[in-house]
C-alpha cells in the first residue's frame, strides 16, 4: 500500500517538475526612457498597422553607437538587427513592390519573371545557381533584382551604419534631360532659412535610421539565404559571386516576409520589426561619414566597368525591360 502511494507521489512529483515549453521570444522595442549622453528621446512614431516605436536624436556618433548596441542586446535572444537609412519617415514599411498595391497581380508578374530568369542559361551560369534548388534559386534571384533598381518584395537593408547613414543622406533623384538615369544628390540644411529663423521642415532637416529586429535562424542555408518561421534573409555578399559588385560594396542584405497562404501586399509590411529609430540631423551626418571614397556613389554603385554583373544585366534587354528595367546611375 505504501509502495503503492510513494509510487505515486514520485510520478506527480516527476510531472510537476517537467520543463515548461519554451515559448519563441518576443521582439524587444527600445525603451524611451534611454538617456546616453548626447541622446534624446523625442516621441513615438506609430505606423498604420498599430506598431509604435521610440525615437531617438543623436548629437554625436559615440550616442548612435550606443543607440544600436542597446537594439543588438536586447535582441540578442530573438534575432538580428539591421539598418535602414531613410530621408523620411512613412506610415508603413511594404517593400517597394507592393507600395499602393491591393492585389496580387504584380507578385504573379514578379514570379514570371524570376523564373524566366532562372531558366535562362547564362544568367544561371554567371549567378552560379544551384538549379536542383528552385526555391533558393527564385529568392536568390529576386534579391539580386531588388539590389539592382527593381521592385520586388523584399526590403533593402544593411549591416554597417556607415551606409545606412549614406542613405539617409543622399537622395535618389532622376536626371530629367536623360529621364532613364538616375543620381545620387546629397541634400543640404537650407542655411539662409536656418539662420533666419524660418521655420525648417524636419524632412529638410534630418535624416532616419530604422532598426529592424529579425527573428533567430532556424535554418542557414549554405548560399547565404536564412530561413525562420515568417521570414526570409539574405546575405548578398554570400549568395551572389563578387563579379556582381554592387552588393559587396553595400554590406548588402535583403530581408521579406513569408507569404505563406496569404500573399496580399498587407502582409508583407515590415513595420512591425522595427524596434527603434534614430534620428539624426543631416549636417552632423555629414560630418560623421566625411568624404571618402569608401562612402561615394562610384564606390557604392559601381558603374559597369567595374561591376561586371551590372554590365551582364544592362545587355539583357530581352529580360529587362519596362516594370523590369534595371535601374541606370551616373
Amino acid at each position: 500500500m505504501n509502495n503503492t502511494k510513494n509510487s505515486k507521489n514520485m510520478a506527480l512529483k516527476k510531472k510537476a517538475t517537467r520543463p515548461l515549453i519554451k515559448h519563441e521570444t518576443p521582439i524587444a522595442v527600445m525603451k524611451s526612457t534611454l538617456n546616453p549622453n548626447g541622446c534624446k528621446y523625442i516621441e513615438s512614431h506609430s505606423f498604420s498597422c498599430g506598431h509604435v516605436v521610440p525615437i531617438y536624436e543623436v548629437s554625436n556618433v559615440h550616442a548612435l553607437n550606443q543607440l544600436i548596441g542597446y537594439a543588438k542586446f536586447i535582441n540578442q535572444s530573438y534575432g538580428d538587427v539591421y539598418y535602414r537609412g531613410e530621408c523620411k519617415l512613412h506610415d508603413s514599411l511594404l517593400p517597394g513592390l507592393l507600395r499602393g498595391r491591393t492585389g496580387t497581380s504584380c507578385s504573379a508578374r514578379l514570379n514570371s519573371k524570376i523564373k524566366e530568369i532562372v531558366s535562362d542559361e547564362y544568367l544561371k551560369k554567371q549567378l552560379k545557381l544551384n538549379i536542383e534548388d528552385e526555391t533558393s534559386s527564385s529568392l536568390i534571384v529576386e534579391g539580386l533584382l531588388q539590389h539592382y533598381g527593381i521592385k520586388t518584395r523584399f526590403l533593402d537593408v544593411v549591416d554597417n551604419h556607415w551606409v545606412a547613414l549614406w542613405m539617409g543622406l543622399f537622395r535618389n533623384t532622376a536626371i530629367k534631360q536623360m529621364i532613364s538615369y538616375n543620381h545620387y544628390v546629397e541634400r543640404e540644411i537650407p542655411l539662409v532659412d536656418f539662420a533666419s529663423g524660418k521655420k525648417v521642415s524636419d524632412e529638410e532637416m534630418y535624416q532616419y535610421i530604422l532598426l529592424l529586429a529579425i527573428p533567430g535562424k532556424s535554418k542557414r542555408a549554405n548560399n547565404g539565404i536564412y530561413t525562420s518561421k515568417d521570414f526570409y534573409e539574405i546575405d548578398l555578399r554570400q549568395a551572389l559571386p563578387s563579379t556582381f559588385l554592387r552588393p559587396h560594396a553595400q554590406h548588402g542584405w535583403v530581408v521579406r516576409k513569408r507569404s505563406h497562404t496569404d500573399a496580399r501586399p498587407a502582409n508583407y509590411d515590415m513595420a512591425t520589426s522595427v524596434v527603434g529609430i534614430i534620428k539624426i540631423r543631416i549636417d552632423r551626418a555629414k560630418q560623421w561619414i566625411g568624404s571618402g571614397e569608401l562612402l561615394s556613389q562610384d564606390n557604392l554603385f559601381p558603374p559597369p566597368a567595374y561591376d561586371n554583373g551590372y554590365d551582364i544585366l544592362l545587355q539583357r534587354s530581352d529580360l529587362f525591360e519596362g516594370e523590369f528595367s534595371i535601374t541606370k546611375y551616373v
